[in-house]
């Protein structure tokens, strides 16, 4: 189980990878763009864990996606983002989990089946918000105590 400061960490965390995309700007395809210094998903929750965004991102994505893959917080985060996205994230036989980071990627760069658009800043931002509020509820649950 999470601990409650985990938590909190993960809703400031969501926080401010919104704030950093509202700044920024949202990439869809690569991890940044770095001709109008746009995020994406994954790389405004990076620099929100770490503070910064290593020169990976720009040049070598391959690096770039084992620290994200690495990072425990950015996981987490990326998790939580998984969980209250409307679709199941793409399960992985080989390791026998989700893969959150494909599911936040490919949903944030897939037209909709229906409307046939992408997600927008906006919508992605509200995802975001949800994310950390879902981590907030739950950090707001007592604690389970055993009957006497």
């Amino acid at each position: 189980m999470t601990s409650t400061l985990t938590r909190t960490s993960t809703g400031t965390i969501l926080n401010v990878a919104g704030q950093l995309l509202s700044y920024f700007g949202l990439e869809r395809t690569d991890l940044i763009n770095t001709g109008r210094e746009a995020l994406s998903i994954e790389a405004a929750v990076f620099r929100a864990v770490t503070g910064r965004i290593p020169n990976a991102f720009t040049r070598d994505p391959h690096t770039a996606e084992l620290l994200i893959e690495t990072n425990e917080p950015t996981q987490e985060a990326l998790a939580w983002i998984s969980a209250v996205l409307p679709t199941d994230a793409p399960h992985d036989p080989d390791t026998g989990i989700d893969d959150h980071l494909e599911h936040v990627r490919t949903w944030a760069s897939t037209p909709d089946f229906f409307t046939g658009v992408v997600p927008e800043a906006f919508e992605v931002l509200r995802v975001l918000q949800h994310a950390k509020q879902a981590v907030e509820n739950l950090a707001a649950v007592p604690a389970q105590r055993i009957a006497a």
